[in-house]
């Protein structure tokens, strides 16, 4: 029998249990800080834990699938690698990869297989009770491998991103998918959140028709999450940030200068690339 185990039973850890059902026939168990978690996981049927014993479930997992913050899902791989039996794959499911990826590398035993992931899914919602089975449905799944990744690992996880829904799996660095992810999910939550960290959202209800809340969506975050994911991609978020702050200081100053020309030159170039790449 097949036994994939999920560590942290939250929002995306609830949700990869939830859809590893039948993945090679396997038996599906949770590890999680919170007890009463893994219970009601265990009452819904998700998990089969028969042991609380946290040694003895990972000493029989043949995946094991850590879904806990960056810095604590290192401390937790390197701190249990003593119980995986030889052959083990581990893989995470961080919002960063190089703060995780390079100190496991180090650090872990080569008779075991880590590879670092990323389901491009989630919700404005936290939590195991928010958690869903099709929540990886039709997703992108990035699998950030190094040189040092072993191509069985790789295709396990390949194989485990099909069989959750995923519609696109991307093979890149743990370098570009931090670059990539400070630009397409990082640096909107910083701007949903200094668009909301304005006293004119005090007045706003009355006069949208849409946009701000559109913009603003991600704004309901976790903070503990978020906060430790900025700081661990400070370079690369840095850096469209100041990127970002030089476009808008370009839009005011034709604004300034009731240069209608060049703010038209603006929004034809952004409308142009909108349609090109993100028109789906």
């Amino acid at each position: 029998m097949y036994n994939v185990t999920v560590v942290g039973l939250g929002l995306i850890g609830g949700s990869m249990a939830k859809a590893a059902k039948g993945f090679h026939d396997c038996r599906v168990y949770g590890i999680d800080t919170d007890l009463s978690v893994v219970a009601k996981a265990a009452e819904d049927g998700v998990i089969v834990n028969r042991t609380a014993d946290v040694r003895d479930i990972i000493a029989a997992s043949d995946l094991i699938i850590v879904a806990l913050y960056a810095k604590a899902t290192v401390d937790f791989i390197l701190e249990n690698q003593k119980y995986m039996k030889s052959g083990a794959v581990i893989a995470d499911v961080c919002g960063v990869k190089c703060p995780v990826v390079y100190p496991v590398e180090a650090g872990l035993r080569e008779d075991l297989y880590f590879v670092g992931c990323h389901p491009m899914a989630g919700r404005e919602l936290s939590g195991y009770a928010n958690s869903l089975g099709d929540m990886f449905s039709r997703c992108n799944f990035i699998i950030a491998a190094t040189k040092r990744t072993k191509r069985p690992g790789i295709e396990i996880m390949e194989e485990f991103a099909r069989h959750i829904g995923a519609a696109n799996i991307i093979n890149t660095s743990p370098e570009d998918h931090d670059e990539m992810i400070a630009y397409t999910s990082q640096l909107m939550h910083a701007v949903a959140v200094a668009l909301c960290d304005n006293e004119h959202i005090e007045k706003s209800a009355m006069y949208s028709a849409g946009s701000l809340r559109d913009c603003t969506r991600v704004a309901i975050l976790n903070e503990e999450l978020w906060s430790e994911l900025f700081v661990l991609n400070k370079e690369a978020l840095s850096k469209l940030i100041d990127e970002l702050c030089g476009s808008l200081g370009r839009i005011r100053g034709a604004v300034m200068a009731e240069d209608r020309e060049a703010l038209k030159s603006i929004m034809r170039g952004a409308t142009k690339a909108k349609r090109r790449f993100l028109n789906n």
